[in-house]
């Protein structure tokens, strides 16, 4: 179970939290090697095309050179002058490396980075923010079993309506259920990458920019628009999956959904008239054939 403290450390510089203990710090590096390897699983060379809810459909990747910082290691930090030494006698790199390898590298040197953080004052790893930022990732890095929905983020109505600041940028959030009683919901922003192209048959491209869990749940739903995704294309050079959702997880993600307004008192904001066209178009055609 991922606590409020642990939370509240997420985005604190290594060196400004408490050292977690040796077991705690191995568990983290053991889920950042997990969350490397689902990456490699499902991610990489991989890009994934939603079919949502609202007749919206979108491309998105995770690129490699984001990794490192979805997952919770500070490559700004760890390639600054400071940690010179710590990237020669640790990691084994006498060069400025980029971010993916160095987080191949951290991985690779498992013990020795474990070491140096157990040893020395300023440390080079939060692994509260390794652990929280892993289990994110691991709980979305499957989108097979149509288990998330997607608010379309309006960062001007969740500053309005909150009172809260909020760093990311993102244009959508893609949420699933974590089980877990401080942060319910994971969330995974999504960017678009270039804006300009607004050619209808051409679809908007995002990047993932960020991973979070939110304390403040009711807050990223309020009066922002929801949908579901209803068709997932997964492609790479070799080849194109597609899978559509059943009757029964798209109820479900409905229900998920109705169960969030009302324990928040929130407004109905689900769109699903794309799906619902759709389905009705479908059923038209079938009963013009039988005619």
């Amino acid at each position: 179970m991922i606590t409020k403290k642990e939370l509240g450390f997420v985005k604190s510089w290594a060196k400004n939290v408490p050292y977690p203990g040796i077991d705690y710090a191995t568990a983290a590096l053991e889920k950042l090697a997990e969350a490397l390897e689902y990456y490699e699983k499902y991610y990489n060379n991989k890009q994934y095309e939603l079919v949502l809810s609202n007749g919206e459909q979108i491309s998105f990747e995770i690129l490699n050179k984001n990794l490192c910082h979805l997952i919770g290691i500070d490559y700004k930090n760890l390639t600054g002058d400071y940690f010179d030494l710590y990237r020669q006698e640790v990691l084994g790199l006498d060069y400025i490396p980029r971010a993916y390898e160095l987080l191949k590298s951290i991985v690779n040197n498992f013990d020795a980075v474990l070491e140096y953080d157990y040893n020395h004052y300023g440390k080079a790893i939060n692994y509260y923010r390794v652990m929280v930022k892993c289990a994110i990732f691991e709980k979305l890095s499957d989108f097979s079993k149509f288990n998330f929905g997607v608010i379309n983020f309006d960062k001007d109505t969740y500053q309005r309506l909150s009172n809260l600041q909020i760093g990311s940028n993102s244009d959508k959030f893609l949420y699933v259920q974590s089980n877990e009683p401080s942060a319910p919901y994971f969330m995974m922003g999504i960017l678009q990458e270039d804006k300009t192209i607004t050619t209808p048959d051409v679809d908007a491209k995002y990047v993932a920019e960020t991973l979070i869990a939110p304390t403040n749940t009711s807050d990223f739903f309020n009066s922002q628009e929801v949908v579901i995704p209803t068709q997932i294309l997964v492609t790479t050079d070799e080849k194109m999956e597609k899978s559509e959702a059943s009757a029964s997880e798209k109820i479900a993600l409905l229900n998920q959904y109705k169960s969030i307004i009302r324990e928040h008192n929130l407004p109905n904001r689900i769109n699903i008239y794309g799906d619902y066209e759709s389905i009705l178009a479908s059923q038209s055609k079938i009963k013009t054939k039988t005619k």
